[in-house]
């Protein structure tokens, strides 16, 4: 029996979630986080796509992002993965696998389903015990949404969707 092709659609958001490997907490380490906030800035501007919202929770990555070029959103996370892989065993000096392979994705269907998966994101560190509130989690695309006490993170850009 054959993998199951995955589905894309042209002009499309898509909600994406990868683990790390063994669901090692790395992105307890806010460093960690850093990097990857650079690399999914870096590869907005390469590979061509819009990027909605995140959460880097300890052990896995939940993204919105809405390719735009010739790359579908396999191919983003793909670079997304590797480059950061890279960057995080050669920051270690270890040569380890980071994550699990492929991912969970999610077609974005409507803008009502855009605000339940940017909602379901941004309070699942509330609902994992992280934090009291959603705007005291640094580490997703909450505070770039909402004025809070807390400012966004400065390392990303948000590319927020109009409604």
């Amino acid at each position: 029996m054959g993998n199951i092709k995955r589905y894309y659609e042209t002009n499309t958001a898509c909600f994406l979630t990868t683990n790390t490997e063994n669901n090692i907490k790395i992105f307890d380490d806010p460093k960690n986080c850093k990097i990857l906030l650079v690399t999914l800035e870096y590869f907005k501007i390469v590979l061509d796509y819009h990027l909605y919202g995140f959460c880097i929770m300890p052990d896995h990555l939940h993204l919105v992002i809405h390719p735009l070029g010739l790359y579908n959103f396999s191919y983003i996370m793909k670079m997304i993965k590797g480059s950061f892989a890279r960057k995080l065993n050669k920051a270690t000096g270890q040569v380890s696998k980071v994550w699990q392979k492929g991912f969970y994705d999610e077609i974005i269907r409507d803008n009502l389903h855009l605000l339940r998966v940017l909602e379901y994101m941004h309070n699942n560190p509330l609902k994992t015990g992280l934090v009291t509130s959603p705007e005291e989690y640094l580490f997703s695309s909450y505070n770039h949404y909402f004025q809070t006490l807390y400012q966004p993170n400065q390392i990303i850009e948000i590319d927020k969707p109009i409604l």
